[in-house]
């Protein structure tokens, strides 16, 4: 058999399986955000990383031609339709910990790598003595590091027993308080908003568009002109989430071609009788399509669960057994065709009961 008749065979053999080709790679067109609190051996391991394992990340990205883009640069670029290099990756930490200022500011300096802290404003106002202050702040800021809202007092935005009209303007009130503070205290700073724990609702999210405001989650997953603006997902990358053997994987998927925004109100109120194994339905975009549509593969809280293909731009997965209260996730990844990476898909759900949240 020669090569023509071979590939034709091949070819055929691919499109009998059921598998799907993509019209086109996104990777010039999207970009990866990875997530960190602490840089510190003593902090709570589950939000920490330690000096040497950042470096060890960093040290990676350099020698794998990752490049490295300010947030609002790569945001940018997507927004306006602009080219990005391949293999983009943005860092960003939560929380202005006084020990990103010690310990990981010298480390991104180092390799020269720009960065963005989103700050809750009542700690740097208290003077908490682990968190850094505004001077440190500004020391930041006047070195090209962007400084973005975390609110605050990094308070539980939709754990609220009541969803009325007060709850809403009360999460407003508190955004608003402190990109005033941010903007008092450094001068201009971006319209971006770092839900706390990566909470949001769709009351929220609507609201945060209209007053202009990009968010950002905790969930996984990359970035492009199909994401949801009010809740881009981010690459945790510290505490269980730092192995440099599992992130490679990550930094190196592309976001999953689907239509977020028509993603289902994360927030699910068994107090008031939601049904406590939610239904997430994946729309795929018309633009991308999947690698292969058997190799699609779901995981809830760890366990694979197999996804219900509707028609062959459309499939939803949902958990079969009932979720436990507090945060949750559906996580799904799929083969890129003609490469080792992966589409890379995650939602968050919140489980509520109305009930006080836990201290965290």
């Amino acid at each position: 058999m020669n090569y023509k008749n071979l590939r034709a065979f091949l070819l055929l053999s691919v499109f009998s399986l059921g598998l799907i080709l993509p019209l086109k790679s996104i990777a010039a067109d999207s970009f990866n955000i990875l997530l960190y609190h602490h840089v510190s051996s003593t902090m709570p391991r589950s939000t920490s990383i330690t000096a040497k394992e950042f470096e060890s990340h960093l040290a990676y990205l350099k020698a794998n031609d990752y490049t490295v883009m300010d947030l609002a640069t790569a945001i940018e670029s997507v927004q306006q339709g602009n080219p990005l290099p391949n293999k983009a990756i943005a860092i960003t930490f939560d929380d202005a910990w006084r020990d990103i200022y010690l310990n990981g500011f010298p480390l991104l300096k180092k390799y020269n790598y720009p960065f963005t802290v989103f700050v809750n404003t009542d700690p740097v106002d208290q003077n908490n003595r682990h968190t850094m202050t505004w001077d440190m702040l500004r020391d930041l800021k006047q070195h090209g590091v962007i400084i973005a809202n975390h609110t605050q007092d990094h308070d539980y935005l939709v754990r609220k027993p009541a969803y009325d009209g007060q709850w809403l303007t009360q999460a407003l009130e508190n955004i608003d308080y402190a990109q005033q503070r941010l903007t008092k205290e450094l001068g201009e700073v971006p319209k971006w908003l770092a839900y706390p724990y990566g909470e949001y609702n769709d009351p929220l999210k609507a609201a945060l568009k209209q007053k202009g405001y990009i968010a950002f989650g905790q969930q996984s997953g990359g970035v492009a002109e199909f994401s949801d603006w009010q809740a881009l997902p981010r690459f945790p990358a510290a505490g269980a989430y730092s192995n440099l053997k599992t992130l490679k994987t990550k930094l190196a998927s592309q976001p999953f071609p689907a239509n977020y925004t028509a993603f289902k109100n994360p927030v699910i109120r068994i107090d008031q009788g939601d049904q406590n194994q939610p239904i997430l339905n994946v729309a795929l975009t018309q633009s991308q399509k999947l690698g292969v549509r058997q190799q699609l593969s779901c995981f809830i809280v760890g366990e694979r669960q197999m996804p219900n293909w509707q028609n062959k731009m459309n499939f939803t997965v949902q958990a079969d057994k009932a979720l436990g209260k507090g945060r949750n996730r559906y996580n799904c990844t799929a083969p890129i065709w003609g490469q080792k990476n992966y589409y890379w898909l995650s939602h968050q759900w919140l489980i509520y009961a109305g009930d006080a949240p836990p201290k965290e």
